[in-house]
């Protein structure tokens, strides 16, 4: 087994023991990259990104949320990077924001 594979399969051992302890824990896709990262991801089409925010509160980190404006529109963007139980994690979540004072 390479060291790229037990990097997996530790993400993999992870991820599972993620989704048992915390079953609440949904509207994510998660995928394991080559490397072993674990990556949890939401393309919202309304919400402020909070998942990653309550992921947050389960595997320790901080969220940083941004708004950035493309083509008029604007977009919010929440994103963790942390370490739990050895293991890299990269979660974010894309979400539409408000117009300039209006509401959501």
């Amino acid at each position: 087994m390479t060291a790229h594979s037990n990097s997996q399969a530790q993400a993999a051992t992870a991820l599972s023991q993620l989704l048992a302890e915390h079953p609440d824990v949904t509207g994510l896709t998660w995928s394991i990259d080559p490397l072993g990262v674990l990556r949890g991801e939401r393309h919202a089409e309304s919400g402020d990104g909070k998942i990653v925010d309550e992921v947050a509160q389960i595997i320790g980190g901080t969220a940083a949320h941004v708004c950035f404006t493309r083509d008029g529109d604007r977009q919010g963007l929440a994103q963790l990077t942390t370490v739990w139980r050895d293991v890299p994690v990269h979660v974010w979540a894309s979400y539409p924001e408000a117009p300039f004072g209006g509401a959501r």
